[in-house]
């Protein structure tokens, strides 16, 4: 039996506490007209390695798009936005958009670590 399997690439994100981060994205083709969205999600339970319960997290990625035409765009978290993450917690998070003609796809999902000083 065949599958059809569409998965959003994995980038797994790693900072200090404190730190400003930014993620530079570069996707080979023209987004431009694109809607973009992101979250980010603490992981309240596994089971099997399924992530199987969640609750959002109170800080998000500024997008900011550098050259659509190019497919770069720019994800970021300020100092007291990663301050807010707690090293105890697995987080994870995802960058979804919306293209011409409403195709929604999470395009980047993975893990986030904290690290203190």
């Amino acid at each position: 039996m065949a599958t059809y399997t569409v998965h959003p690439d994995a980038l797994d994100l790693l900072f200090v506490s404190g730190d400003e981060l930014s993620v530079l994205l570069d996707f080979e083709q023209n987004l431009t007209g694109y809607q973009f969205s992101t979250g980010i999600y603490e992981v309240a339970e596994v089971v099997n390695g399924a992530v199987v319960a969640t609750t959002p997290f109170a800080r998000n990625f500024t997008i900011t798009p550098v050259d659509l035409s190019q497919g770069s765009l720019n994800l970021s978290l300020s100092e007291t936005d990663t301050s807010a993450f707690n090293p105890s917690v697995t987080y994870r998070w995802y960058l979804r958009w919306v293209a011409p003609g409403i195709v929604t796809r999470t395009v980047v999902a993975g893990s986030i670590n904290v690290r203190l000083p």
